[in-house]
């Protein structure tokens, strides 16, 4: 865990503020002595002349050995220093450090340095080592009498005191810079916290923007740096926003494009594909993802986008078949190269799907074709039978009957097909209202069965009908549920044997919705068929359709009225073993 800047900026304050005051007592150590060395020779030279005066004043009072000695004991017992009297010659009348009984052993002390100096100069100072007392002292000595001096006073006072003094100092300094260091780092820390308050806030909104959390302002509380910072903050939170939303609006944008839409860099890689180039070629990953070409699942597309960006070229609605996750299809490509400030930085490439379209029109020349031939076999025997008769066999009852006959069907058959193509085209065109209602569907297979019923007669066909009383009714629109009915029944005529048809229609109720069944033991549809059976034009068997009168429209018309009863149509089928067509509706409400 990363300490905070709060904690580093108390910690560097306290550290500042407490080597300061640490090297100020390195640095006056020295000083502190010198001064405290000073203060004391002041001190005792201060003690010196007050008890010299005395001395002087009752000089008669010290004039036996006795007396010298009580006073001078007194006044080193009251200074806590070392007291000596000298008479002029250097012997040793009194010391404070010496039993008066030991006086004679002493050392003669004229030549002390101090006395020395006291004597020619008026005083002496000295700090040597005492061969007395054994210990360095600081001497002072400064002659007694006036006009002519009798007696040398001299006040000793031993270092190791002024060294003890200066060691406390030096012990209750180093103490207190303990204490100094404390209150520093508690300073320090103080200062850190209230100069930090607006770094904290800005980090902790910084944090917030990190986890993506773009919302609030941060409050500028002051114009300096943090101010400027916070500021800052705010305009990059606000451009942040910006691309935020114009990101969401150009994924909104790019997911809603039905075109699958890729663009590469300049480096020939992919950088950007819509969801819709996703499922068409298997790219994994987000919209916004550096990838390799090969990527990609067909290599021609590789190769082409690979060519496109070595060449610069621009491709303008090239059609290519092209492999994706709906198997082949038809891609038609256009590209456009990107550029700034004339340098190359990539290309885009729209991909349309054009399958469904080229398939419609194959289908529609398909239609025309198929239209074109259908109308030219009818008026074909019409112009071919009109002409015979116009050539003469008019005046022929025996032939111009027949002929007739022929030209009356071909006319017919040729109305039915222009029938069935107006009414598949308005089915197909979505311009028809239905009326939807209730309707019972076992009264519907009834009516179609008889106007059928004459075909059914002919061709000696077995019909059964299975459909409940209790059946619900349906929700359809009566005149295009009989137009099912009629087409499904009519188609399974035409295809059962004669003297040997058998058809049976059912319904029953399949969870909410009514199934109707039209079941044949006709010449049955191959598998290759089945998937085309509601084609327009469509025939299994060409030849039976035409001579019974087929339009192969039948088929496609159910399938588009189904359709647009929001319902379901289905056929199974084995050749030789009949076919059975199912139609699902819904169920009437309420029912």
């Amino acid at each position: 865990m990363q300490p905070k800047l709060s904690f580093k900026l108390g910690l560097i304050i306290g550290m500042i503020i407490f080597f300061s005051i640490v090297i100020s007592y390195f640095s006056i150590e020295g000083r502190l002595t010198e001064i405290l060395v000073s203060a004391t020779k002041k001190e005792l030279y201060r003690d010196l002349l007050l008890n010299k005066q005395i001395f002087e004043e009752k000089a008669r009072e010290w004039e036996t050995t006795e007396q010298s000695n009580a006073w001078v004991e007194r006044i080193a017992r009251t200074l806590d220093i070392r007291v000596t009297l000298i008479d002029i010659q250097g012997e040793v009348i009194a010391d404070s450090s010496i039993p008066p009984g030991k006086l004679y052993a002493m050392e003669n002390h004229w030549n002390r340095p101090e006395v020395q100096d006291a004597i020619a100069k008026g005083y002496g100072e000295r700090t040597r080592y005492s061969q007395t007392v054994k210990e360095h002292m600081l001497y002072m000595a400064i002659p007694v009498g006036f006009p002519k001096p009798y007696a040398i006073l001299r006040f000793g006072k031993p270092l190791y005191d002024i060294g003890v003094f200066d060691t406390g100092i030096h012990r209750a300094i180093i103490h207190g810079i303990f204490q100094v260091l404390f209150f520093s780092l508690m300073t320090g820390f103080l200062t850190a916290f209230f100069l930090t308050r607006q770094h904290r806030m800005l980090a902790k909104s910084a944090k917030r923007r990190i986890q993506g959390d773009f919302s609030g302002t941060i409050p500028v509380a002051s114009n300096d740096e943090a101010g400027l910072f916070a500021r800052a903050l705010n305009v990059m939170t606000d451009e942040i926003r910006q691309l935020q939303r114009g990101e969401e609006w150009f994924r909104t944008v790019f997911s809603s494009i039905r075109e699958a839409i890729i663009v590469t860099d300049a480096a020939g890689d992919i950088i950007l594909v819509n969801p819709a180039a996703s499922r068409m070629f298997r790219i994994d990953g987000t919209m916004f993802k550096s990838r390799p070409l090969h990527h990609l699942s067909d290599s021609k597309l590789q190769e082409l986008f690979a060519k496109v960006h070595s060449t610069r070229q621009t491709l303008r609605k090239e059609e290519m078949d092209l492999m994706t996750t709906k198997g082949k299809r038809i891609m038609q490509i256009s590209s456009m190269p990107l550029t700034k400030e004339e340098q190359f930085e990539g290309t885009v490439f729209v991909l349309n799907d054009i399958t469904k379209l080229r398939n419609l029109e194959i289908i529609r020349r398909d239609f025309v074709s198929s239209v074109s031939h259908e109308l030219r076999t009818p008026l074909t025997v019409i112009t071919g039978y009109a002409e015979t008769l116009l050539d003469g066999a008019m005046l022929e009852p025996e032939h111009a009957t027949p002929f007739l006959q022929i030209i009356l069907k071909a006319s017919q058959q040729l109305a039915a097909l222009v029938n069935d193509v107006l009414d598949l085209s308005r089915i197909e065109s979505g311009y028809i209202k239905y009326q939807f209602s209730a309707v019972d569907l076992k009264s519907m297979v009834q009516k179609s069965v008889q106007l059928l019923q004459h075909e059914i007669d002919k061709k000696q066909i077995r019909l059964k009908i299975h459909i409940s009383e209790e059946l619900p009714p349906v929700y359809a629109d009566p005149r295009y549920l009989d137009i099912i009915i009629r087409n499904l029944l009519d188609n399974a005529i035409k295809y059962v044997d004669d003297s040997n048809g058998k058809i049976r229609i059912s319904a029953f109720r399949s969870s909410d919705a009514i199934r109707l069944e039209v079941e044949d033991n006709g010449i049955g549809i191959s598998k290759s068929d089945l998937d085309r059976i509601f084609e327009r034009f469509y025939r299994v068997d060409k030849a039976r359709s035409r001579e019974r009168g087929g339009t192969g429209l039948g088929l496609a018309i159910v399938k588009h009225i189904v359709l647009a009863h929001k319902g379901d149509i289905e056929v199974r089928s084995r050749i030789n073993h009949g076919s059975v067509f199912g139609v699902v509706l819904k169920m009437a409400k309420g029912e």
